[in-house]
């Protein structure tokens, strides 16, 4: 998305929430563990799709993985975050030109269908799986929705940040994001100013 993105801020909005979606599981992890339902036993009728035959993943097994961390679904967040960044990135809410480079219907039409349907696709590949319920999705949709509205929470950290470059003489990176339609929309500027200057 840092290619694609509009503009920096946008972008910026949407690695922010995505952070701060990650500490609020963690605070929740740490505080409310819930066990996934793969873990309940085979009477319950789930079925356990990441152990079978003793196969174990390298990602549920081990001392530093912590088996009770469901709720929030980290999953789920992660798919809510990419959902809504493909819905805004559509362009159904922007009221002017000026915003972005205008897309086609189709364009437009396909960003907001993937921005619906892949969320939805990871809630139920996450409880087909066994692992998570749907309750679990909402405390993660809950828990995104709290991120996005306090995520410029960050900016309190720009002074540390500016401190530490200029501790360490570094020089903090000009983003780039937005600029090939920056680029192109010069370039559509130019165009017309050419066309007033040939008439």
């Amino acid at each position: 998305y840092y290619y694609a993105a509009p503009d920096h801020a946008a972008f910026a909005v949407a690695r922010r929430t995505m952070t701060l979606g990650n500490f609020a599981a963690f605070f929740v992890f740490c505080f409310y563990p819930c066990m996934p339902p793969r873990l309940l036993p085979k009477e319950f009728g789930f079925h356990d799709t990441v152990r079978q035959d003793n196969a174990e993943s390298v990602w549920v097994g081990g001392k530093n993985v912590n088996q009770l961390a469901a709720m929030p679904s980290l999953h789920f967040t992660y798919a809510f975050v990419i959902g809504c960044t493909f819905i805004y990135h559509s362009g159904i809410h922007w009221r002017s030109e000026n915003q972005a480079l205008k897309q086609s219907t189709f364009g437009r039409c396909l960003w907001l269908l993937a921005g619906l349907c892949y969320p939805l696709l990871v809630l139920s590949v996450i409880v087909a799986t066994a692992n998570h319920y749907y309750l679990d999705a909402v405390v993660a949709l809950m828990t995104t929705s709290v991120a996005f509205f306090i995520n410029r929470i960050w900016m309190l950290l720009l002074p540390a940040e500016g401190m530490l470059l200029w501790v360490l003489r570094l020089k903090k990176p000009v983003p780039t994001t937005g600029q090939r339609l920056q680029s192109a929309k010069k370039i559509k500027e130019d165009e017309i100013d050419y066309r007033y200057e040939v008439v």
